[in-house]
C-alpha cells in the first residue's frame, strides 16, 4: 500500500488522524476541565474575596457612616461654637469698634473744634483789631464830620442871617420903590402942571422965573432920585441872587455830607452787627424788686431808613454809655430814660463827663436828625428827643401828630423826632414803670435803673 508504505507503519492514516484529533480533544478536554476547575477555583476565591472585600467595605461603610456621624456632629458643634465665637468676637470687635469710632469722632470733633475755636478766636482777634482800627477811624472821620457839621451850621446860620438881611433890605427896597414910585407920579404931575401952567400964561398972569426954576429944580432931583433907587434895587436883586444861589450851594454840600455819613454808618452797622433784624436788650432794677432782672427787647427799624440813627443808637447800646442811667419821667404819653441819675449825684456826674468825652452831650449825639414817614411815632416804638439824644422815650400812647412833622405857629414847619425802634418784648415791664410814684414834674419817685444793655445776635432769637 502506498500510504503505509510512506508512513513506515502498517495503521491506516484515517486512523492515525482521528487518534490525532482524538488525542486533540482529549488534551483540550482535560485541558479545559483543568481550567474549569482552575476556573472555578479561581472565580470560588476571587468570590470569596469578593464577599470578604464587600463585607470589609460594608463593615468599613458602616464605621465610616459612624465615623461620618461623628465627625459631622462634631464639625456641626464646632460651627455652632465657632459661629458663637464668631458672632461674640464680632459683637465685640463692632462695639469696640464703634466706641473707637465714637472715642475717635469726639477726639477728631474735640481737635476740629479746637481748630476751629482757634481759628475762630483768631479771626475774633483780627476782627476786633479791625474793628479797633475802624472805630478809631470813624471816630476820627466822625470828629471831623462834627466839625464839618459845627462849621456847616454856623456857615448856613450866616446863611440865614443874610438871608434874612436880604429879605429885609428887599422889603425896604419894595418900600423904596413904592416911595420912587409915587415921586415919579408927583415928577408926572409936576411936568403936566407945568405944561399946562406954560399954555395957560395967555389967561393968567406969567409965572415968574423964579417959580419955574423951583420947579425944573423939583422934576431933576426927582429924576435923580429915581435913578438912583432904580440903581439900589438892580443892585439889591443882584444880591439876594447871590445870596440864594449860597443858600443852594450849601445846602446841595449838606445834603452831600449827610448821605456820606449815612453811608458810612450802614457800612459800619453791616460790619460790626451782621445784616439783620437788629435787636437790643436793656436789662433793668427797679428798687422796689432789686433781687429781680426785668428786660425791654427793642427791634431796630429797616437799617435803610436811618442808617445814622440806628448806627448811634447801638453804638450807645454796645459800649454800655446807658449802663448806670435811669427812667427819669413817666408822663401820659412817653416813659423818658437815658445816661442820668436823678437819685446819685456822683453816678450822675461820672455818666455825664462819659457821655461829654465821647462827645454826645450837651449838643446831642446825632450828627443830624432823621425822620422816616414809614416808621412813625406809633403806640411803643422809641424815638430820640429833638436835640437827637441820648435821651430816648417810648411813646406810651401814639404820638404821631405830637412827635411827627408838625407846623408849630411862630416857628414854622417842624421836624418830626428821629423814630428808630419797637418794643416786642416787656410790655409787663413798662406798665410796673409807669404805676410807680412820681412827683409833681411827672419825675419817678422811685429808682429804675439800667443795668446791662447788650445788642441781641439774631441766631439767639
Amino acid at each position: 500500500m502506498t500510504t503505509s508504505a510512506k508512513h513506515g507503519t502498517g495503521t491506516p492514516l484515517f486512523v492515525t488522524i482521528l487518534l490525532m484529533v482524538s488525542s486533540a480533544l482529549l488534551s483540550g478536554y482535560i485541558t479545559s476541565t483543568i481550567l474549569d476547575q482552575e476556573y472555578k477555583l479561581i472565580f470560588a476565591e476571587m468570590q470569596k474575596d469578593c464577599h470578604q472585600t464587600q463585607n470589609e467595605y460594608l463593615t468599613c461603610r458602616s464605621h465610616m457612616s459612624e465615623e461620618t456621624n461623628k465627625w459631622r456632629i462634631y464639625a456641626d458643634l464646632n460651627i455652632r461654637a465657632c459661629q458663637e465665637y464668631v458672632e461674640r468676637y464680632l459683637g465685640e470687635t463692632i462695639t469696640a469698634y464703634k466706641v473707637g469710632s465714637v472715642g475717635l469722632n469726639r477726639a477728631i470733633n474735640r481737635t476740629l473744634g479746637h481748630e476751629a475755636l482757634q481759628r475762630e478766636l483768631a479771626q475774633g482777634e483780627d476782627v476786633r483789631i479791625t474793628l479797633a482800627n475802624s472805630n478809631e477811624i470813624l471816630n476820627q472821620e466822625l470828629e471831623v464830620l462834627e466839625k464839618e457839621r459845627a462849621k456847616l451850621s454856623r456857615q448856613l446860620q450866616d446863611v440865614e442871617v443874610e438871608l434874612e438881611d436880604a429879605q429885609n433890605d428887599l422889603e425896604l427896597r419894595d418900600l423904596e420903590r413904592i416911595e420912587c414910585d409915587r415921586n415919579y407920579r408927583d415928577l408926572i404931575n409936576c411936568e403936566k402942571t407945568l405944561k399946562e401952567a406954560c399954555h395957560d400964561k395967555i389967561d393968567n398972569e406969567a409965572p415968574s422965573s423964579e417959580m419955574l426954576k423951583q420947579l425944573s429944580d423939583q422934576v431933576q432931583e426927582l429924576q435923580k432920585q429915581g435913578k438912583m433907587k432904580a440903581a439900589m434895587l438892580e443892585e439889591m436883586g443882584v444880591a439876594v441872587n447871590n445870596t440864594k444861589d449860597q443858600v443852594q450851594f450849601w445846602k446841595v454840600k449838606a445834603e452831600s455830607l449827610v448821605n456820606k455819613i449815612d453811608f458810612r454808618s450802614r457800612r459800619d452797622v453791616l460790619k460790626s452787627y451782621g445784616p439783620g433784624p437788629h435787636y437790643v436788650r436793656i436789662t433793668l432794677s427797679l428798687s422796689t424788686s432789686p433781687d429781680v432782672s426785668e428786660n425791654i427787647l427793642l427791634k431796630m427799624a429797616p437799617l435803610d431808613l436811618m442808617s445814622h440813627t440806628i448806627q448811634l443808637f447801638m453804638n450807645l447800646i454796645a459800649e454800655k454809655m446807658y449802663v448806670g442811667g435811669t427812667f427819669l419821667l413817666a408822663r401820659d404819653h412817653i416813659l423818658v430814660a437815658g445816661p442820668f441819675d436823678a437819685f446819685d449825684p456822683e453816678n450822675n456826674q461820672r455818666l455825664e463827663e462819659k457821655m461829654v468825652d465821647e462827645g454826645y452831650f450837651p449838643d446831642g449825639a446825632l450828627l443830624f436828625n432823621q425822620y422816616a414817614p414809614e416808621f412813625p411815632h406809633n403806640r411803643y416804638t422809641v424815638g430820640f428827643s429833638s436835640i437827637g439824644g441820648p435821651l430816648f422815650y417810648i411813646n406810651i400812647r401814639d404820638n404821631a401828630e405830637a412827635h411827627g412833622p408838625r407846623h408849630i405857629d411862630n416857628e414854622g414847619d417842624v421836624e418830626g423826632d428821629p423814630v428808630f425802634a419797637a418794643v416786642v418784648e416787656g410790655f409787663d415791664v413798662i406798665q410796673k414803670i409807669l404805676a410807680l410814684p412820681r412827683n409833681e414834674d411827672d419825675s419817678l419817685d422811685t429808682r429804675v435803673q439800667i443795668v446791662d444793655t447788650y445788642v441781641v445776635e439774631t441766631d439767639s432769637m
